[in-house]
């Protein structure tokens, strides 16, 4: 998937009402899709006093004037918010913001010097299609299992077929017994 795909940006009417209301330097929402179209929208305010002080009205604001025009259940569930700070902000605030539960998914993207359309797409890929993971399996040479005989030969005394705890408690009382003997 190449990065220009990630993230679809929708014009809103509400744009400028959105980011004169609320001292924005950037807000931009778009769509990505990933398993149906999940809405994201980035919000950077002019100062983190005030992204402190109305992440909350923002959200609700956010959530009253956008959310009910969208008709898809999915994406209405899968809506999330980035809260982009030029600075690192308290770990409080920062929980705060992370834990809320009302209407989206909250993430605090800390240290951001820019918002370009790179950066955008590695917050998408970071944080909801994780796409930059890259997995790596080692395959190490196991070991040659070696059978034990002696716990062959109790287990192959037993009657698997019929359920009778007594003789599975006894199977395994005789596998205990031989290696208490060994200690």
């Amino acid at each position: 998937m190449s990065q220009k795909e990630l993230f679809n940006k929708i014009e809103l009417e509400i744009t400028e009402e959105i980011s004169s209301a609320f001292e924005l330097n950037y807000f931009s929402i778009g769509k990505v899709q990933y398993g149906g179209e999940v809405i994201v929208c980035i919000v950077k305010f002019e100062k983190d006093t005030i992204l402190t002080n109305k992440w909350k009205e923002f959200n609700s604001y956010l959530t009253a004037k956008f959310i009910p025009t969208v008709k898809d259940d999915y994406s209405k569930w899968n809506f999330y918010v980035f809260y982009i700070s030029e600075s690192i902000l308290g770990k409080s605030v920062k929980y705060e913001i992370e834990n809320n539960k009302f209407s989206s998914r909250k993430i605090v993207i800390e240290n951001v010097k820019s918002i370009t359309e790179k950066e955008i797409n590695l917050f998408i890929s970071e944080h909801i299609t994780n796409d930059n993971i890259q997995i790596g399996v080692e395959n190490k040479q196991s070991l040659k299992f070696k059978k034990n005989t002696s716990i062959s030969n109790i287990i192959d005394k037993l009657s698997l077929s019929k359920k009778n705890d007594g003789d599975l408690l006894d199977a395994l009382n005789s596998i205990e017994k031989i290696y208490k003997n060994e200690i």
